[in-house]
């Protein structure tokens, strides 16, 4: 059994919950600058396929999109198949 943390597309996803709750509407880029954290960051945690995460700029990513940790990160368990 293994398991591990899916990140992909969920940056876009916040970013559309963003809009419909602010009416303001940003781009990953626009969002980098107003979290004060790098654009590739954004972009490879997106894509999934960011290796290590900075927990600081995660944090300020969530302050700034008013959500929480597990919006972005999302724990995928993968169930052993029965014998």
């Amino acid at each position: 059994m293994s398991s591990t943390i899916n990140t992909s597309g969920r940056i876009t996803i916040l970013l559309g919950k963003y809009q419909a709750a602010t009416g303001e509407r940003i781009s990953p880029r626009k969002l980098a600058e107003k979290a004060g954290v790098p654009k590739d960051f954004v972009y490879r945690l997106d894509s999934g396929l960011a290796r290590h995460v900075d927990l600081d700029a995660l944090a300020r990513l969530c302050v700034t999109l008013h959500c929480d940790l597990q919006d972005i990160l999302v724990w995928e368990s993968e169930r052993a198949e029965p014998v």
